[in-house]
């Protein structure tokens, strides 16, 4: 299509779009490296006020588990053909005769937790009524609590194991409110996903449940994953500055009869460069996990051990701390030097 537009009679302005589409496909990648660069140019410059060393920032390597940690096998019930052709009374025989194709045993997590929610739905729905034999009623009776049993697992699985999510989770890129595709719909599944274990924990199961709708987009992308880098990352640099001003506090003066400039240089820094470029990005970071947070608890839920739970939790309470002991830095100078926080001049 490119080279159709090219060979017309504006190839000029064709090349010009095609130049610009390109642009527009790398922005949220050129968007996302300024973010760092804006952490490093404001400890640089906070360094070259004091005319001291740059505390150094040193981002480790991050180790992921792999996907065959994280899954836990359940156990497999079977149904005999006879008493499998009795579960037509139920309506439930379609839903069983596409689990044992070929495909249906190599589904993926996803489907696989909703033919689990069906499944159990459909049981007890089934057992429910007078139509079934006394020795197929004790084999369904015995099924049903199993699979009830192995509902958590099977969640576990969905959010730990699954190509989806697995590929959601991890990532070394920085979030932007730019870059931010595939936030809602990871909010919609760990939604889903939190009040089916909430109606299990009542030994109930929802009226609804679909996350399927969901499944392609967030593999698409990497929101979880980027906002646990953002927010580990943020911490890094933070921790930095904040290292870097308590380090050198001693020098910098303020009162009559003192040469300020330290300070007043400090002052602008603090204007430009943190409350400008600093605390808007810190602002998207938050907004981008406060839209998460009423339903991350479900990702603490499963039975995994804690070296395999995502990071994404602890990673912000570390970062809450250090937004906070950064900015009271700055309220101790302020107060020192007689000024109010953030007041220009």
């Amino acid at each position: 299509m490119i080279m159709s537009i090219i060979r017309g009679k504006n190839v000029k302005g064709a090349k010009s779009a095609v130049v610009f589409a390109v642009c527009a496909l790398l922005l949220g990648c050129d968007n996302a490296s300024s973010v760092e660069s804006k952490f490093e140019n404001y400890l640089e410059r906070l360094a070259n006020v004091q005319q001291k060393d740059t505390v150094k920032v040193v981002t480790p390597t991050p180790e992921y588990p792999r996907k065959r940690e994280l899954f836990q096998q359940p156990s497999r019930q079977t149904v005999g053909l006879v008493d499998a052709l009795q579960l037509s009374k139920c309506h439930l025989m379609e839903l069983v005769a596409e689990r044992n194709t070929v495909l249906g045993k190599v589904q993926d997590q996803f489907r696989s937790l909703e033919y689990e929610v069906a499944l159990l739905g459909g049981l007890k729905s089934c057992l429910a009524t007078s139509e079934l034999g006394v020795e197929l009623n004790e084999d369904l009776q015995r099924i049903y609590s199993i699979k009830w049993q192995e509902l958590p697992l099977h969640i576990s699985n969905t959010l730990y194991s699954s190509d989806s999510l697995y590929a959601n989770a991890f990532s070394t890129n920085w979030y932007t409110k730019e870059t931010n595709q595939g936030l809602y719909s990871l909010k919609k599944v760990l939604q889903q996903l939190s009040s089916l274990h909430a109606h299990y924990d009542k030994g109930q199961l929802p009226e609804e449940f679909d996350i399927l709708s969901f499944q392609e987009e967030i593999e698409k992308y990497d929101q979880l994953g980027r906002i646990s880098h953002s927010l580990q990352s943020a911490t890094l640099y933070l921790q930095a500055s904040t290292q870097q001003l308590k380090q050198h506090d001693s020098i910098v003066f303020c009162g009559k009869n003192r040469d300020t400039t330290k300070y007043r240089r400090l002052k602008n820094v603090f204007q430009k460069y943190y409350i400008g470029e600093i605390q808007p990005y810190l602002a998207d970071l938050n907004s981008a996990y406060h839209t998460l947070s009423p339903h991350i608890d479900i990702l603490y839920s499963v039975k995994l051990d804690n070296q395999y739970h995502h990071p994404v939790q602890s990673a912000y309470n570390e970062y809450k701390q250090v937004t906070i002991n950064h900015a009271q830095y700055w309220m101790s100078l302020f107060q020192r030097c007689g000024d109010q926080v953030g007041q220009s001049g």
